[in-house]
């Protein structure tokens, strides 16, 4: 395999992408969210690891010589790969980090412990997860039966509150699933509540989810959630959050849309929409952060791009350069259509491993001029999936390892902020 990381891509400037690109809708059953299924190379050097039979992708190790980076200005480190020193965390112009204060906002289920008799404490969980109290419920929705798993940590303590994940999964998923490939349980460490909805069959016998407007039956489910474990749990009401990949991704773009007044961040990932209609459709700020591929064939880039923009101008951000704009090095440059004064590089607060699956080092932006408390930050990566380059079923759609890490930082990094009640 041959891979130059070190090649103009990361230092080149680019022209803003068109808006030809590949349409983002929902997925046909030819191109499917379900993460592939494939053995990569484990050995020194090779930068692999391992998609598990259930879809968890195990975190690879570095290839030899590899290096923790960020995009941005730096050198270059061994195996040609872009090396940058990221400081931990800082909040401000590095993007928000846990040093952000936090201000809870309790809802109505704290000062009660949580022992339902349909809680099973789990056995120590795969790749170092913690063990968590998981119910597998249902609930009744306009009639249909809606399953989802809750997650709690084991030291849930009911007089703190806590903020709350909703994990949507993708195309073909369940409530289990995007649980076990995403992780992000892992780096939050029992600091947070995790609901994983279960879509309904919406084609082609695939379940998937309704991202059309803002009564549909799933963004009911998700009303009814949020009210019943309000009352509860000890949930943060100001500290909502909702993340997704691939079909999961567009529907996490849906709840910031049509419940930007309840959710205080997003975290789609490889997502497309939101698709509503209207100036006056979608409501409120929420802060957003996003991961996508460019060469991404599942879920076009054009979705991110309309979504980059959708948050950019909700939050009141600086569009200059518009989103898709590739990132450069020189930042001081007015001199391309891209003009990159109003964006800077993202500190993501963890390590992001370039490995030998990477065509490029990703790519890390923030835009400036946003609203107090609502950032809006776009990560592009460039993480093939299939161990051999130019297998012509490649996707560069799976989220990368350092996701779950990533979005984390960013959901813990945020303040809790009053919203309304839905």
């Amino acid at each position: 395999m041959q891979t130059n990381l070190a090649a103009p891509l990361v230092a080149a400037i680019e022209l803003c992408l068109g808006w030809g690109l590949i349409a983002c809708a929902p997925e046909t059953s030819a191109s499917s969210h379900r993460p592939n299924s494939v053995v990569l190379p484990v050995a020194a050097g090779a930068g692999g690891g391992v998609l598990e039979p259930s879809g968890a992708m195990a975190s690879p190790p570095m290839a030899a010589g590899s290096r923790s980076m960020v995009a941005g200005a730096g050198g270059m480190g061994a195996a040609g790969m872009a090396v940058v020193t990221a400081p931990v965390g800082a909040a401000g112009t590095q993007g928000p980090g846990p040093t952000t204060p936090v201000v809870t906002k309790p809802g109505s289920g704290c000062g009660t412990p949580w022992m339902p008799a349909d809680a099973m404490s789990e056995t120590p969980r795969r790749r170092g997860g913690m063990p968590m109290l998981v119910a597998r419920r249902s609930m009744m929705v306009a009639g249909v039966e809606r399953l989802y798993l809750v997650a709690v940590p084991p030291t849930y303590d009911p007089n703190k509150a806590y903020p709350l994940v909703f994990g949507f999964h993708g195309s073909g998923g369940d409530r289990e699933q995007l649980r076990g490939y995403m992780n992000l349980e892992t780096p939050a460490a029992g600091a947070a509540l995790f609901i994983y909805p279960e879509g309904l069959v919406v084609r082609d016998g695939d379940t998937g989810w309704n991202t059309s407007n803002m009564n549909n039956n799933d963004l009911t489910f998700v009303d009814m959630l949020l009210a019943q474990y309000k009352s509860e749990l000890c949930i943060d009401e100001g500290r909502i959050f909702a993340t997704g990949h691939s079909f999961g991704g567009c529907m996490s773009n849906a709840v910031g849309c049509f419940r930007g007044d309840v959710f205080r961040a997003i975290a789609p990932v490889a997502g497309c929409g939101p698709f509503a209609r209207g100036t006056n459709s979608c409501v409120g700020e929420v802060a957003t952060l996003q991961i996508h591929s460019q060469k991404d064939t599942s879920t076009g880039y054009a979705g991110a791009i309309t979504a980059c923009t959708r948050w950019l101008r909700a939050n009141a951000c600086m569009e200059s350069p518009m989103c898709g704009c590739h990132w450069t090095e020189e930042l001081s440059d007015n001199a391309t259509a891209c003009d990159q004064t109003k964006q800077h590089p993202y500190v993501p607060g963890v390590p992001v491993e370039a490995t030998m699956m990477d065509d490029a080092p990703p790519v890390l932006r923030e835009y400036e001029g946003c609203k107090p408390d609502y950032p809006v930050v776009f990560i592009e990566h460039h993480r093939r999936e299939r161990q051999m380059v130019g297998d012509t079923s490649e996707r560069w759609h799976n989220p990368p390892p350092w996701s779950a890490g990533v979005i984390w930082h960013f959901f813990s990094g945020l303040s809790s902020i009053p919203t309304e009640t839905p």
